[in-house]
């Protein structure tokens, strides 16, 4: 891995970061996402304050006008796109792979902290990513991505978080998991083809059962609570493509 090239990856990424931050906050409200930055509390226009991760560190997280708190998922966005460009780009280069892959990120970004702060997965998100990643192998970017490889990605997201929704509804009388979440596996799968899909879904569900376990135990949560599911799917999908794929 060249540390330059995941430097600069890790720069284009804080900055890609800080637009994902707007959307997540305002997609959810239907406010416009190509608008002009402001504080939430005082409505005051944001000028440097908004360079990511940055303005926030300077501002100690508070507007510098009115003083209100800034909301922690921004940085924790900027912070997270800027890790996973750097580490994609640092990995294969300044390649149209990388650019695939970072497109991807994008994708799973957005849906991992709209899941975990909204509750709500987008389906807005989650076509044009499946619709790129079925495509993807017909642009001849790589020659490791395979149309038959992504179906199969596809169809095992679907058969099998399909399967646990319907399972669910009939064992429990209650959706195990949304909808949402398996058109979501769906597009990972379609991302990952069928091995990534395999690896990063059962690696997603570790994660959202040792992330259900710790809240238990810390009785942040009780049983039957919702469960951001989908975040922890985005998370495993974010490790595969950063560090993994393609295998």
């Amino acid at each position: 891995m060249s540390a330059v090239r995941a430097l600069a990856g890790a720069s284009l990424g804080l900055f890609c970061g800080g637009f994902l931050g707007f959307i997540v906050y305002r997609l959810p409200r239907g406010r416009p996402l190509f608008a002009r930055p402001h504080c939430s509390a005082c409505r005051a226009p944001l000028s440097w304050e908004a360079i990511p991760l940055v303005g926030f560190l300077l501002q100690r997280g508070r507007c510098r006008r009115c003083g209100s708190p800034i909301p922690r998922f921004f940085p924790l966005v900027e912070g997270l796109t800027a890790l996973t460009f750097g580490l994609i780009v640092g990995r294969l280069g300044w390649s149209g792979l990388a650019a695939l892959y970072a497109a991807f990120a994008l994708a799973l970004i957005l849906t991992l902290f709209l899941d975990w702060l909204h509750r709500d997965i987008y389906y807005i998100v989650l076509l044009p990513a499946t619709a790129l990643a079925l495509l993807a192998p017909l642009l001849r970017l790589d020659p490791r991505l395979e149309l038959r490889s992504s179906l199969l990605g596809l169809g095992v997201g679907l058969v099998f978080f399909g399967l646990l929704f319907v399972l669910g509804r009939i064992l429990f009388r209650v959706p195990a998991l949304a909808l949402g979440d398996v058109w979501l596996a769906g597009m990972i799968g379609a991302m990952a083809g069928f091995y990534g899909a395999i690896l990063s879904l059962s690696a997603g569900i570790v994660l959202a059962a040792l992330g259900a376990g710790w809240l238990l135990f810390r009785r942040k949560a009780s049983p039957g609570q919702y469960m951001p599911y989908g975040s922890y799917l985005c998370l495993a999908a974010l490790g595969f493509l950063s560090l993994w794929a393609p295998l």
